[in-house]
């Protein structure tokens, strides 16, 4: 009984220090941005007015190149609004649509709450975003208006590595 507890133990151990390597898992430098205010609805112009909110870019390991999360302040209230990120050339993964024009895809609808704020998160895969150099941006748009930007974070964006282990 005692072996088999033993090998057992050994046996989930070594599963847990393979398994990051079986996982295939890229690296990505984490990064912070904040939402500015945008007149006149183009993203190539972006104000220095800050709207309220944020965006992280985290590297979670494993599976997953980098986890976009979001918040953003001061929208309309109980309004529908979409996020878009800008500039991911060779992703493969899911999104609603996209802008061909500027590297944009439509990722996520986000709905404001009574005070005009949301939240987003979503995960792009390591087999959808191959290694390399991005300079992102996050846009929101009110909803099914993909000509106007109300909020974003800076442009030129965001830098970040994707690479892998």
């Amino acid at each position: 009984m005692k072996k088999l507890m033993f090998f057992t133990v050994l046996l989930l151990l070594s599963l847990v220090v393979v398994s990051p390597v079986l996982a295939g898992g890229k690296w990505v430098n984490s990064q912070k941005a904040s939402f500015y205010k945008v007149y006149g609805c183009s993203s190539n112009v972006v104000s220095d007015d800050l709207s309220g909110g944020q965006v992280i870019l985290v590297d979670p390991m494993g599976n997953v190149s980098m986890v976009v999360q979001g918040n953003v302040r001061g929208l309309n209230p109980l309004a529908k609004y979409d996020v878009w990120i800008r500039n991911l050339t060779g992703y493969t993964g899911p999104y609603i649509t996209e802008y061909a024009p500027l590297g944009y895809f439509k990722l996520a609808t986000i709905t404001t709450d009574d005070e005009g704020n949301g939240s987003f998160h979503f995960n792009l895969r390591t087999d959808e975003l191959p290694d390399g150099n991005y300079e992102i941006q996050v846009a929101i748009n009110p909803y099914n208006n993909q000509g106007c930007t109300v909020v974003a974070t800076q442009w030129p964006g965001i830098f970040i590595s994707v690479k892998s282990e």
